[in-house]
């Protein structure tokens, strides 16, 4: 019989991601996403820098593939790309939240990076393991058995990150 993965598309399509859960509160500023002091750093540069204001330890300690879990208006005000490519720049799996800022969530998905609207991000506790599938909208968390639906994702988004983004994260 065949299995979930065999069923799942063609060579374009992305692999699913699992990783650990860091979860913050809803209302996350860009601000607090990143200092105004280390927006004008490359990405690479800026990661250091990420998530500071709410768990220092946070971007020495985050694992490529894990993921930000947020609630409500992450990144809200968030004016400079540079916000969304330092998050890329950690080689997360990607953002997790209810709902995201107009200007975040469009450099986002320009860069990459798969900013992912779920309902269900109360549930999420800090640790989880979740495995997330874009291409079957589907968030997965491996340690409750929850599954949660990816709402914001179209067609364009999934060219979008199937292509890496349209614009080369920290470009202007």
């Amino acid at each position: 019989m065949a299995k979930y993965e065999d069923l799942r598309g063609d060579e374009d399509s992305l692999p699913a991601v699992t990783g650990r859960a860091w979860v913050f509160g809803d209302a996350v500023s860009a601000e607090q996403i990143l200092s105004i002091d280390h927006l004008d750093k490359l990405p690479r540069a800026a990661r250091l820098y990420v998530m500071a204001a709410l768990d220092p330890r946070f971007a020495r300690s985050v694992a490529a593939g894990d993921f930000i879990v947020a609630g409500l208006n992450f990144a809200a005000g968030a004016a400079h790309r540079n916000v969304p490519a330092a998050l890329k720049a950690l080689a997360l799996g990607g953002v997790i939240a209810r709902s995201f800022g107009d200007t975040f969530l469009h450099a986002a998905f320009d860069i990459g990076l798969p900013a992912l609207a779920v309902e269900e991000t109360a549930a999420i506790k800090n640790g989880d393991r979740l495995r997330v599938d874009v291409e079957a909208s589907i968030v997965a968390n491996l340690s409750s058995g929850d599954r949660y639906v990816i709402r914001n994702l179209d067609d364009h988004r999934l060219a979008l990150l199937r292509a890496g983004g349209t614009a080369p994260a920290g470009s202007p």
